[in-house]
């Protein structure tokens, strides 16, 4: 399967970047120590590894019941990744490095049955790391990019993968994005679109996303939910008291889902790739779509929370954030600020990442004795 060199539209500026990262790279223990032969790799079908060892470690375990996904379990769920991929006749894995060494087990497993990188990057400890690595990966023409970790995980991803498809496995928080996928099945689908089995377009679906403009620039993005609050500093970061919303916006609101985004699957339902998103206002004079809804916020928490309009937007609309000072969450996490004098605003994106469908490339693979 030939791959395509993605460009990648969002800014590097204003990405948290370790001192190590300004000078020369340190290299992981597991690589060469050689700069990578990029030419080489090129007609070499390979998935890439991009596994988070903070996913799943917020407060959200302390003001909810949010499940805890040990190192262990994710370095298992690698395991059975990787004998997927192997299984697919894939030529090469590529792994993002991390302090934790998830991958270890899983690269002992099949070390004598295919080639394994690590990409040339100090070793992951920030959020920029995931994204700094979907670059590389996508650069190096990598086919398929399996991720572990929640909506967050993804999103920092997504900013640097550009037109590779992923294969997102829900190891986080609210995991809208991400879902709970056997990761045998999931390495057996990330192998089959890389070795050319399976094509993108037979078991991929494009995603959405809200972009976060301010004074005309792009500031971030988010792959499910903003939410614009009132808190005055990012904190803790993650999200849970619906009192402090003013508004959200979201790219998919559907009911099995959990999180702000569930708020939104009471008012109307909106898919992963239906042309529309939805803008739901919660401070404010009562519009004439005001209701009360239940939901689930987080794990264990179900609120009644008062909505006091909203309506679906369209891909393109320019939607005002007028609330200063504040903050705004990306899928679930606190990461702008809102200052006096600044011009800030929200759009739909239909150009999220591609996304691969496990269930439905384990149908087409079964049909055709894969």
């Amino acid at each position: 399967m030939s791959a395509t060199r993605p460009s990648n539209p969002f800014p590097q500026e204003g990405e948290a970047r370790s001192p190590q990262m300004r000078g020369a790279p340190a290299r992981h223990p597991g690589s060469t120590g050689q700069p990578y032969e990029r030419e080489k790799y090129r007609n070499m079908s390979t998935v890439g590894i991009i596994a988070n060892p903070a996913a799943g470690k917020d407060i959200r375990r302390l003001v909810a019941a949010g499940r805890v996904v040990s190192n262990q379990e994710k370095a298992n769920i690698l395991r059975r990744v990787f004998a997927g991929i192997v299984s697919a006749g894939v030529d090469r894995i590529l792994i993002m490095p991390d302090h934790s060494g998830l991958a270890r087990p899983a690269s002992r497993d099949v070390e004598n049955k295919i080639k394994l990188d690590y990409v040339e990057m100090p070793v992951a400890d920030h959020q920029g790391a995931s994204t700094n690595a979907a670059r590389a990966m996508a650069e190096q023409g990598v086919d398929c990019i399996v991720t572990l970790g929640g909506d967050g995980t993804n999103r920092v991803v997504a900013k640097g993968c550009g037109e590779v498809p992923l294969v997102p496995i829900s190891t986080g928080t609210n995991n809208v994005f991400p879902s709970n996928i056997e990761g045998t099945l999931a390495g057996i689908a990330a192998g089959a679109l890389a070795s050319g089995a399976l094509e993108r377009g037979e078991v991929c679906r494009r995603s959405k996303r809200i972009d976060i403009f301010i004074d005309d620039e792009l500031r971030d993005t988010a792959l499910v939910d903003v939410a614009v609050t009132k808190q005055m500093f990012i904190g803790a970061r993650a999200v849970w008291d619906t009192s402090s919303l003013q508004a959200m916006f979201l790219t998919r609101a559907e009911p099995a889902s959990i999180g702000l985004s569930s708020i939104g699957s009471r008012l109307a339902p909106v898919s992963i790739d239906e042309e529309c998103g939805l803008y739901v206002r919660l401070a404010g004079e009562p519009g004439p779509n005001a209701t009360t809804v239940t939901a689930p916020i987080a794990p264990g928490t179900v609120s009644e929370v008062k909505i006091a309009d909203w309506r679906k937007i369209a891909p393109g609309e320019k939607i005002e954030i007028d609330l200063h000072p504040g903050t705004i969450a990306l899928d679930g996490e606190r990461e702008v600020e809102l200052l006096p004098g600044q011009n800030i605003y929200a759009t739909l994106s239909m150009a999220g990442p591609w996304v691969v469908g496990v269930a439905k490339a384990m149908q087409l693979l079964a049909t055709r004795g894969g």
